[in-house]
This record gives C-alpha cells, structure tokens and sequence, in this order.
C-alpha cells in the first residue's frame, strides 16, 4: 500500500503545485469577477459532471479489484452509460452556471462541455487501472496533464484568451488525457473466457452510489456556487483560492482513498474495518501535519500567492484548514463506505448535504466567504464521525449474522 500510496502521493502532489500555479496565474491575470467566473464553472462542473458517473466509477473498481484484471465488457459497458449521462451533465452544469456567473455567454459551458465528456472517458479507465495497482497511470496523467494546463493556459492568458481561453485548457487536457489513457488501458484489456456479470455495474444495482456521490460532490462544491449566488463572483473566486489551498493539504489523504477499494474490497468483511482504521489515522495524520505549517502564514501566503487582494481571505483559510483532519477522514473512507454499507453510505452523505446547506444559507449572508467556511467545519465534521460509524456499525452487523446462535438446553 506504501509503494503505491508514495507512486500516487508524488503523481497528485506534483499535479497539484501546477494546479496551483496554475489558478495563481488566472487569479493575477483574470479580473476578480473573471477568476470567479472560472471557480464557478469548475465548482459547478465538479458537481455536474457526477450526473455522468452516478457510482459507475467506484463500481467498476469494486468489481475490477475483486478480479484482478481489466475486462473488456465490463469497462466498455461502464463507458457507454457514461458517455449516455453526460449530456444530462451538460445540461445540469450549464445551468447552474448562467444562473450564477457574471459573464453569461453560453459559450463558457459549451466549451466546458467537452472536459465532462473527456473526463468520463479517462476517470473511468484510470479507476480500473488503480483498482489492480497500476496506480502510476493515474499519477502521470496527473502530472502531465496540469502540466499542459499551466503552460498552455499562461501562454494563452498572455495573449488574450481571457476567461474563454482559461476553460478552454480545461477542455483541452481532459480531452487529450482521454486519448492517451484510452490507449494505455487497450494494452491491459482482457477478454475474459470466463462470462463476466454486467449485473454489478448497471444503474440499478449501483443507485445508491448515484444518489451517494450526488450528495457527495454536491457537497463539496455547493458553497462555492451559494456564494456565487448570494454574494457574487469575485466573493466566489477569493474562497475559491483559499478552498485551493485546502485542496492541495488533503492531495495526499485523497489519494489514500484512491487506493481504498484496492486495500479493502478483496478483504474478508471481518477484516476490513481494521484497514479502514488504519487508512482513517493515517488520512489524519498526514492532513494535519501541513496544515498545522501552513495555518500561522495564511495571511502571506495569500496575498503572495494570489495577491494582495487575497490578503484578507486569510481567516477564511485558517478556518478550512481547521477541517483539514475531518475532511482527510471522509476522503479517505468514502470509498469503503460507499461500497461496504451501500444506501447507509446515502443516507449519511445526505445529511451532511443538507447540514451543509442549510448551515451555508444562515451564514453566508451575514459573514460571507468566513460564513461557508465555517459550515464546512461543522459539516466535514459530522461527516467524518458518520463515515466511521456507519463502517463499523456494517462490520458489526454482518458479525452479528455470521454468529452462530446456540439454543439452550
């Protein structure tokens, strides 16, 4: 697990100091309500783009991970369903955002379009590979991905592409990514001899995780557009960095949930909460460290980063870096969760959702980015005691029904 963490942790880690570089070049280049035009579109592109996977993803893992190989049909099967569902993605992601943005032109979604559609090709493929170990796949579609990201998207802001060309480098990479992961996977195919059930994978086996993952990307990025929404664009794009920096602390807890399924799913149930103890500590463990460094300089760290008209989003960093530990724990045991307890996993990411929501419509109006990132606090804590309890109270259930039961004399 080590190994492969290190392998994914250096790939999402690289990945994410040119992410960030990257949003510091649009942050100094766009204009305030441009750059929250583009934490919108990614914000409502981030909770679109789940209408595309309704828990196809984290199936095909499951079941990849169970066999030990890459099956033809049951990935081309996956991919289909998800190409199918990201025109419904489309439509969802170009609503919210005109109802929130700025700039209006139906261009922006349009071309965001073909990023949901590239990343439902690569997401897919990348999951399966993680799923039998080649978890470098997906750290050096990282890597070089965001790399193209910077350098083509600073190349084009310099030259006038404006909010426009800053999506479209989104496009761009996820497209491209799709093509060279789509080729890298045809190697690893197999057409199995044996018949391989699709039953697993279809949407009626899997929607609970469609109703879980809704919730969970919803929950992730609703706060970003209800500030957007409430205050405007440029208030959206200065929580939006500090969100970014928050990204980048739980990089390494996120890629431990990445590697997850593969760790638990080819466990005997018995065994798999002790892994999923072990996984949540060490999520805890490696959130807090950088946390703790980066808190004290929230300040500078944002007007050097973003500029000085960041500044004053420091406390609004402190804040989320304050749920650096819970969120780390959600990260890194959603996945389990997700698989193992199944419509509990729903029923729990929809109350964080709603807690979420509701605690963001109360607080943003009067303290604005500081208000979201206090309901993010409140909520990212609940969600990680709900994540730990509803795993354990699985395991302890299915012990409970392997127990024999002896009759008394």
């Amino acid at each position: 697990m080590f190994s492969q963490l290190a392998t994914l942790a250096s790939g999402r880690g690289a990945a994410g100091l040119l992410s960030a570089l990257w949003l510091i070049t649009a942050a100094r280049t766009l204009s305030p309500s441009a750059f929250g035009d583009l934490a919108l579109i990614l914000a409502v592109g981030s909770m679109g783009g789940v209408l595309s996977d309704l828990g196809q993803q984290t199936s095909l893992a499951h079941e990849t991970a169970q066999l030990g190989y890459l099956d033809k049909r049951l990935i081309g099967a996956v991919l289909r369903r998800r190409l199918l569902l990201s025109i419904a993605a489309i439509a969802f992601t170009s609503a919210l955002y005109l109802s929130a943005a700025t700039n209006g032109s139906f261009l922006i979604p349009l071309i965001y379009a073909l990023s949901i559609l590239g990343t439902a090709i690569y997401s897919t493929q990348i999951a399966a590979l993680t799923a039998i170990g080649r978890a470098q796949v997906d750290g050096a579609n990282e890597v070089i991905s965001r790399m193209g990201v910077l350098v083509v998207g600073w190349w084009w802001l310099h030259n006038g592409g404006g909010l426009t060309g800053a999506v479209a480098v989104y496009a761009l990479a996820d497209v491209v990514s799709a093509v060279v992961i789509t080729l890298v996977a045809r190697k690893t195919l197999v057409d199995s001899d044996r018949s391989v059930s699709l039953t697993n994978v279809s949407l009626r086996k899997t929607v609970h995780l469609a109703f879980a993952m809704t919730a969970a990307i919803v929950y992730a990025r609703v706060d970003i557009w209800l500030l957007g929404q409430l205050k405007g664009s440029a208030t959206a794009g200065h929580y939006a960095a500090a969100d970014r920096i928050l990204d980048a602390v739980l990089l390494i807890p996120a890629a431990l949930g990445s590697l997850a399924i593969a760790q638990t799913s080819p466990l005997p149930p018995s065994q798999r909460w002790d892994r999923t103890k072990l996984l949540a500590g060490l999520a805890v463990l490696l959130a807090a460290l950088p946390a703790a460094v980066v808190a004290p300089f929230a300040g500078p760290i944002m007007g050097w980063l973003f500029g000085e008209s960041f500044r004053p989003t420091a406390f609004v960093l402190v804040v989320l870096l304050m749920s650096a530990p819970f969120g780390a724990v959600a990260a890194a045991c959603s996945p389990v969760s997700a698989v193992t307890t199944r419509w509990l996993f729903t029923v729990v990411f929809g109350a964080g959702l709603l807690v979420n929501i509701v605690l963001n419509l109360i607080l943003i109006p009067t303290f604005d980015a500081t208000g979201a990132a206090e309901a993010n606090l409140a909520s990212e804590l609940l969600l990680a005691v709900l994540l730990l309890a509803s795993i354990r109270h699985q395991r302890h259930g299915r012990e409970r029904k392997m127990t024999p039961q002896v009759d008394g004399d």
